[in-house]
């Protein structure tokens, strides 16, 4: 894949996790999204804090572009945040939908 191919693609799927954390936001009022490319993770993970309610998708770029380039979004990212509310109301540290 050429630099550019990989950049166009890096840049869509970048796209595609701002749109989903706008639609978080909208979805969940009491809590505030917002998201990180980032190495320092494997694939994805949720990390919460330091202010209270917040919480950043933090996604490895290169794994991110993959996941697009598979058709596999939703299940891989879009899906991390209503699991991340699910495991907390299962473990009772979350009681807003």
């Amino acid at each position: 894949m050429t630099d550019s191919r990989m950049t166009n693609s890096l840049e869509r799927a970048e796209q595609m996790v701002a749109q989903l954390i706008d639609a978080a936001n909208r979805s969940h009022t009491a809590d505030t999204w917002r998201y990180e490319l980032t190495s320092e993770v494997d694939n994805i993970e949720v990390a919460s804090g330091p202010e209270a309610h917040t919480h950043t998708l933090r996604i490895h770029p290169c794994w991110l572009r993959y996941v697009v380039s598979q058709g596999e979004f939703k299940a891989c990212v879009a899906d991390e945040i209503e699991a991340w509310y699910l495991l907390a109301r299962l473990t009772g540290h979350c009681t807003a939908a």
